[in-house]
């Protein structure tokens, strides 16, 4: 190789790395799952968003503050925000599950969390979307704990909440939408 080459060589890839640091990278994108219903928070991993220049807005709605979503259909929903794009991906749930220990003491205090699941088994967020409750036999419903300003955070309302009072078998059934889906409970001494 001779140094006319070498120089050639030299210079192209000066410019090749002249070019490409004037490129900038392609905005960061953070996907969050999202169930018909949900209602939540607009998630802040990528800064502060900017909800009224999200595109398309049909599929959710957002409070007047802008920091609060409803998903109402089916569809996409890019939000710009400071540090890239949030996409809100919401999507039909097909099946309920409820997350919860299937043996308990009596006496003991129960909180119960759904699952969402799409036909592809992806699991979906509902964020504080309201779930019914319902408990029967061995199991009677309980109010949620109090919160305070400067206590431990409050619990979402779609926690279901119950106390063990008997022995024996106890049901608890949870409704989200037009799905349910129900458990059974072994409440020992």
């Amino acid at each position: 190789m001779t140094s006319a080459d070498t120089t050639l060589r030299a210079v192209l890839i000066a410019m090749t790395l002249g070019i490409l640091s004037g490129c900038k990278s392609p905005p960061r994108e953070s996907v969050h799952l999202v169930a018909v219903g949900a209602r939540d928070r607009v998630p802040s991993v990528l800064g502060p968003c900017r909800t009224a220049d999200a595109r398309p807005s049909a599929p959710v709605q957002f409070s007047l503050a802008g920091d609060i979503y409803e998903a109402m259909s089916k569809g996409r929903v890019r939000i710009p925000c400071e540090q890239g794009v949030v996409v809100l991906d919401v999507r039909r749930p097909s099946r309920l599950d409820i997350d919860s220990s299937q043996v308990a003491k009596r006496g003991d205090m129960l909180a119960m969390q759904v699952r969402v699941f799409d036909e592809e088994n992806a699991r979906l967020t509902i964020g504080d979307a309201p779930v019914s409750w319902s408990f029967s036999g061995a199991l009677a419903p309980r109010q949620p704990p109090v919160c305070d300003d400067g206590e431990e955070a409050c619990p979402l309302r779609n926690v279901g909440f119950a106390r063990a009072y008997d022995e024996g078998a106890g049901e608890v059934v949870a409704r989200f939408g037009a799905l349910s889906a129900r458990i059974a409970v072994n409440v020992l001494p």
